[in-house]
């Protein structure tokens, strides 16, 4: 068996209640909801960790919406995953995305809302 390239890196997985200081801290965040079973939140995992590589100074944490029920679905009325939210630095979500996406279209979100 091959060794797994960097792309195949997955994000380490956030509790919530560790990052959530980090929405509206003067730079802007993405939560990347999904869950540990789900084919396109591995993607979208696989991407933003990617991304990070890259860009080591952007706040983006990669939530588990099943073990963090509560919070994806009462707080951010979360239906389907993947989902990723972003926000600006005062906190205030600017875009809502559900479903995956290949890396250049993640660039241009991240640059049209002001992360890169």
């Amino acid at each position: 068996m091959s060794p797994k390239s960097p792309n195949d890196a997955l994000m380490p997985v956030s509790r919530y209640a560790d990052i959530k200081h980090n929405i509206g801290n003067g730079q802007p965040t993405v939560l990347s909801f999904g869950m540990s079973h789900c084919y396109s939140c591995q993607a979208m995992s696989k991407v933003f960790a990617n991304i990070l590589e890259e860009h080591p100074h952007l706040q983006i944490y990669s939530i588990d919406g099943q073990k963090e029920r509560i919070i994806s679905r009462d707080i951010y009325r979360l239906k389907e995953m993947p989902t990723q939210i972003f926000f600006d630095a005062a906190g205030n979500e600017v875009f809502r995305h559900t479903g995956a996406y290949k890396k250049p279209v993640a660039e241009i979100i991240l640059k049209k809302w002001g992360l890169v």
